[in-house]
């Protein structure tokens, strides 16, 4: 049984907590998932700057709304007792469970209109639209129930494949469609890439929490693997995903190719490092570089974009 939530006037609650709540070093992420598709599309001259801008807001609606959920999720079950990680709002009783529940719901709503207006770009059949408003309302589902309701999916080891498909190929293929454009076999290199540099944040993550989320009933991966098992995990989600991108990179692009080479030589020094930890803590050092490493990679495409004549 958890401690019950510490009781706190929804009114004491500063700018300051929404804003950890909003936990916004994650959006990175949010826009690596939207920014290399569109860069990629940007080189081959087909890119509209209106459907990446609204892309974007609503990218970062649904990394709010995935955030704001987790924070209150963890509290309610116990999750957030004496995590190791910065403190979240509701656990530490900064902000209170009603007001983050409203919270809650006034994200997701802001993230479900985001969408809908986005949506408004697509080119296609009905059955197209319905297609992607299905999967804009999993999204939505998705960034509530990793930690929240009564069998969150986050506590049973399948956090990693969420962000795998929305980061990567949900993503990736949500903007080449708005674009009117075919996703072709290659482009799943990219694709997949990204949704899986996305999922080796999250490992780190739970690898540094490790400890304490089995003690407290949360089953991610890295529970389930251990700390050797997580960081072979993690070095395959990296490897693969790298040799993905230089796949696709290579007969397309000879810059490219240099620049994610050298991201793919940094990588492997993070990686280097990572298998040195000897303390769980010791991981949270590494959860940015990582997620600014793959932001980095996404930006590449632009920065060859606006460089070409």
């Amino acid at each position: 049984m958890s401690d019950p939530l510490p009781t706190v006037p929804s009114t004491t609650a500063s700018p300051r907590a929404w804003l950890k709540a909003f936990r916004l070093r994650t959006l990175p992420l949010a826009a690596a998932a939207i920014l290399l598709p569109a860069g990629l599309l940007a080189l081959q001259g087909k890119v509209q700057f209106e459907i990446v801008g609204q892309a974007l807001l609503t990218a970062f609606l649904l990394q709010i709304l995935s955030n704001l959920a987790n924070d209150y999720g963890d509290a309610v079950s116990g999750a957030d007792r004496d995590r190791i990680g910065p403190a979240r709002m509701v656990a530490s009783g900064q902000i209170s469970p009603k007001s983050m529940r409203i919270a809650i719901v006034a994200a997701a709503a802001a993230a479900l209109v985001s969408g809908l207006a986005l949506l408004q770009h697509l080119q296609g059949s009905p059955k197209t639209y319905a297609l992607w408003l299905v999967l804009g309302l999993l999204a939505v589902a998705a960034a509530v129930r990793y930690t929240v309701g009564r069998r969150p999916y986050g506590y049973r080891g399948l956090g990693e494949v969420a962000v795998i498909a929305f980061f990567g190929p949900v993503a990736y293929a949500g903007i080449v469609a708005l674009h009117g454009v075919t996703m072709s076999t290659a482009d799943w290199g990219p694709a997949l890439g990204t949704g899986l540099l996305a999922a080796s944040v999250l490992n780190l993550n739970n690898l540094r929490d490790r400890e304490l989320d089995a003690q407290n009933n949360k089953i991610t991966l890295a529970v389930r693997l251990g700390d050797r098992g997580g960081r072979v995990w993690h070095s395959i989600l990296v490897g693969v995903a790298l040799l993905g991108m230089l796949l696709y990179a290579y007969p397309r692009s000879v810059p490219l190719t240099w620049g994610w080479s050298l991201m793919t030589l940094a990588y492997s020094s993070l990686l280097r490092r990572i298998w040195q930890v000897r303390e769980p803590a010791a991981y949270d050092a590494y959860l940015k570089p990582t997620a600014l490493y793959l932001l980095v990679m996404a930006l590449m495409p632009w920065i060859l974009y606006w460089r070409t004549p």
